[in-house]
């Protein structure tokens, strides 16, 4: 698990997450998440947008919690495992009040698809 950085503009409701020790060499937008690749194609940044809708559809918490949590974040982890062309990323955010661990699994074509030999 590794710590990221983190930044939260409550008026537009982004949440941006991102190593301070590695720069992006290439974004993914899926749906309201964009994806920041590093030169080894490891994450090296997340943004999700709408992110308190986004968070509450994914754990069973209240909107107003998950508002008051990412409006005083502390702290902000990531565990990121690759798997059959997708990303299963397990967010670790922590403030005073409260501590989440949504997980997101998004696709990261990584190597050609099994099926793909039969087409």
């Amino acid at each position: 698990m590794q710590k990221f950085n983190f930044s939260y503009d409550k008026e537009n409701d982004d949440l941006f997450l991102f190593n301070p020790a590695a720069k992006s060499k290439g974004s993914v937008e899926f749906g309201g998440i964009v994806l920041d690749y590093g030169t080894k194609k490891e994450l090296v940044g997340l943004q999700i947008m709408n992110a308190a809708k986004l968070i509450k559809d994914l754990v069973d918490v209240d909107a107003a919690e998950i508002k008051a949590l990412l409006n005083n974040l502390k702290e902000c982890k990531l565990d990121v495992k690759s798997k059959n062309n997708a990303l299963i990323i397990k967010l670790h955010l922590s403030s005073a009040i409260k501590e989440i661990a949504p997980v997101l699994f998004v696709p990261s074509i990584q190597e050609q698809s099994p099926a793909l030999a039969y087409a």
